[in-house]
């Protein structure tokens, strides 16, 4: 399925992005903002991490699994 996006899309205008790599290197944002051609600013999360209650909440579902999961590739 990726490999037919990235050929339908081979002519058009696109950037390859993982939400890893901007986890990972604070710098793609920039790289992110440089492609969209907008002026970069300091972007930042408002998001409040909350992973004990979040682990507390899931603890005993068939979701815990989630928690441990690795995506790696």
């Amino acid at each position: 399925m990726v490999a037919k996006a990235l050929e339908d899309f081979k002519s058009t205008r696109h950037i390859i992005l993982y939400y890893e790599d901007i986890i990972k290197n604070h710098t793609k944002l920039v790289e992110v903002q440089d492609f969209l051609k907008v002026p970069q600013v300091d972007l930042k999360s408002r998001q409040v991490e909350n992973w004990g209650d979040i682990k507390k909440a899931l603890k005993g579902t068939p979701y815990e699994s989630f928690l441990h999961a690795d995506y790696r590739m």
